[in-house]
């Protein structure tokens, strides 16, 4: 197996779909294959012509091959697989279940705004979900200047206003982002481990090799709840230090008192003995 092959099959299964969908519809489209008309999204000829693949199509096409179609891609390939590697590590339905979430929410968006295209909405979701989980790390944009990943997705919201692009799906894509993170990570801490989105069974048994090793989902927190939880555990590891430094000093003490007490115990018994002993000594000799 070569290098390339090696770094292919080491992409996780639902990142590796969805970049090799992605680039084969747009190179498809880029030599002439397919045309942009028979993938974006048109609920009339979904419905009333029967080209469903139509609600699969529109997120699989980013661009033809361009630049453009290189960073949407690397974005993609960045966050999705960042996800699938670390919030769901083998939890492969659960994150199957975040993308089918973010689709079928952008469809139901879709009709009010009249966007034929929901690839890049649905890396933005991805990207801001990730951004949520991983506030305190930086991303270097473009090589030029580096900002905190909680402020990404505004960043390149705003990078996109620069550049004369609308924002329009870039906000869709943040707020169904920000709708998944309350309801998974947010009501979880708040109503003690209500789960809005758990995983359906019927998905779960798609993915036979998940192992549900984190019976509760991540929960956000405040940052200070962290600091309060660190002293809290000192303070309980102090108190149990304490109790076992108490219970070592107490117990040779004890195991001390217990022989002394044997000890004097058989020095009673010896001194009646051989007072017994003198007593019948004299008699012998007085008889």
């Amino acid at each position: 197996m070569t290098n390339l092959e090696q770094w292919y099959f080491s992409i996780p299964v639902i990142t590796r779909t969805f970049l090799t969908l992605s680039t084969i519809t747009s190179f498809a489209v880029t030599f002439d294959l397919l045309n942009p008309l028979q993938l974006y999204l048109n609920f009339q000829n979904v419905f009333f012509q029967y080209q469903f693949w139509r609600l699969a199509t529109n997120f699989l096409f980013f661009d033809r091959f361009s630049i453009n179609f290189i960073l949407h891609l690397y974005f993609l390939y960045f966050y999705c697989r960042r996800l699938e590697e670390h919030s769901f590590h083998r939890k492969t339905g659960d994150f199957f279940y975040l993308i089918l979430f973010g689709c079928v929410m952008m469809l139901c968006i879709s009709p009010l705004l009249q966007l034929p295209f929901m690839s890049h909405a649905l890396v933005i979701m991805l990207l801001y979900i990730w951004s949520r989980r991983n506030p305190h790390e930086q991303f270097r944009i473009y090589g030029i200047f580096t900002v905190g990943a909680g402020y990404l997705a505004w960043v390149l919201l705003g990078v996109g206003l620069l550049m004369g692009m609308s924002p329009v799906v870039d906000l869709v894509g943040i707020a169904v982002g920000h709708i998944y993170f309350y309801l998974k990570d947010v009501i979880p801490g708040e109503f003690d481990g209500v789960d809005p989105l758990k995983t359906p069974l019927l998905i779960s048994k798609l993915f036979p090799g998940d192992h549900d090793l984190q019976a509760h989902p991540p929960v956000y927190r405040d940052p200070q709840d962290f600091f309060d939880v660190d002293q809290n555990e000192e303070e309980e590891r102090m108190r149990e230090h304490q109790a076992d430094l108490r219970e070592e000093n107490n117990q040779p003490v004890e195991e001390i008192k217990e022989d002394d007490v044997n000890i004097a115990d058989q020095d009673v018994n010896i001194s009646e003995s051989l007072h017994k002993r003198n007593r019948a000594d004299e008699s012998t000799n007085v008889e």
